[in-house]
C-alpha cells in the first residue's frame, strides 16, 4: 500500500524550483566537491570490504545530477541509479546516457519490483522532503544487498530552511519543507537498531562550514556543532543481514 503522495506531487511540479536549483548549484561548487570527498570515501570502504570494484549505487533526489557525473568519471566500475521526482532532470540525464528514473512513491523498495538492490545508496538532505522519513528509510534499507551501506548527510538544517519555509507556507507552496521538524536523532537511531549495530547517528555541522576548513575549526572550537538548532542530522547504517526485530518507533 502506497503513502500520501502528497510530497511527491508537490515536488515534481516544482520544475522552475529546479531550474533555481542548477543555477544556485553552479555557484556552490567548494560545497559540491565536499559532498564527493565523502561519497568517495564510502565507495572506496564498501569496494574494499566487498572485495569488488563492480558496486551498485543508488542516489536518491540526484537534482541536477552532478554527483552522479561525478562519480561516474572517477569509478567507471560501478553502476549508478538515479531517482527523481521532476520529470525534467529525468530527462536532461537519460538524455546524457545514464540510469535515471522517475519516482512516484515515498516506498522506494515498492519501485523497484523486480527485486533490484544495491551496494550503496546514498542522499542529500532528502529525507526531511518526505511525508514519513522514518518508513522512507526503512524501504531504502530493504533495498540494500548484504553488507551495504547506507547513508544519507545534511538532512533538514534548520538555519537554510527556516526562512523558506516560512515565506512558502505563506504562499501555499513547498510544503513539504515543514517535514524538517520531524527529524529526530533519538528516532533514527532507534530505528538503525532494528537492522545493525554498526551505524551512527550525528549532528551534521550548518551548510557550508565543513567546507571551509578554518571556518569549521572556529565553529567546533566555539562549540556551534553540538547545538541542535543550529545543525542538521547526517547518519550511517552498515547492512549485514535481515533485521533483527527490534521494537516498532
Amino acid at each position: 500500500m502506497l503513502m500520501k503522495k502528497e510530497n511527491v506531487d508537490v515536488q515534481a511540479s516544482e520544475e522552475v524550483s529546479y531550474d533555481s536549483l542548477v543555477r544556485a548549484k553552479s555557484l556552490n561548487q567548494n560545497r559540491e566537491d565536499f559532498y564527493l570527498r565523502e561519497l568517495c570515501s564510502v565507495i572506496d570502504e564498501v569496494s574494499k570490504r566487498l572485495g569488488k570494484k563492480d558496486l551498485s549505487v543508488l542516489e536518491i533526489g540526484y537534482s541536477d545530477g552532478k554527483r552522479i557525473k561525478g562519480l561516474s568519471e572517477i569509478y567507471k566500475d560501478v553502476k549508478f541509479v538515479g531517482l527523481e521526482v521532476r520529470e525534467k532532470p529525468v530527462q536532461d540525464m537519460k538524455d546524457l546516457g545514464y540510469d535515471c528514473r522517475l519516482v512516484d512513491t515515498e516506498i522506494f523498495d515498492e519501485f523497484f519490483k523486480d527485486g533490484e538492490k544495491f551496494d550503496i545508496i546514498f542522499g542529500f538532505a532528502i529525507l526531511h522532503h518526505l511525508n514519513d522519513p522514518y518508513k522512507s528509510l526503512e524501504s531504502i534499507i530493504n533495498l540494500l544487498n548484504p553488507g551495504g551501506v547506507v547513508t544519507f548527510i545534511r538532512e533538514g538544517h534548520p538555519l537554510e530552511i527556516f526562512g523558506s519555509y516560512i515565506l512558502t507556507t505563506i504562499l501555499g507552496n513547498w510544503q513539504y519543507e515543514k517535514n524538517m521538524f520531524k527529524m529526530r536523532k533519538r528516532k533514527f537511531k532507534k530505528l538503525l537498531r532494528k537492522f545493525t549495530d554498526d551505524y551512527w547517528v550525528k549532528y551534521d555541522n550548518n551548510g557550508f562550514t565543513p567546507c571551509f576548513r578554518r571556518l569549521n575549526a572556529v565553529y567546533c572550537a566555539l562549540k556551534l556543532d553540538r547545538v541542535a538548532f543550529l545543525n542538521g542530522l547526517s547518519l550511517y547504517a552498515r547492512i549485514d543481514s535481515q533485521p533483527n526485530g527490534g521494537d516498532p518507533l
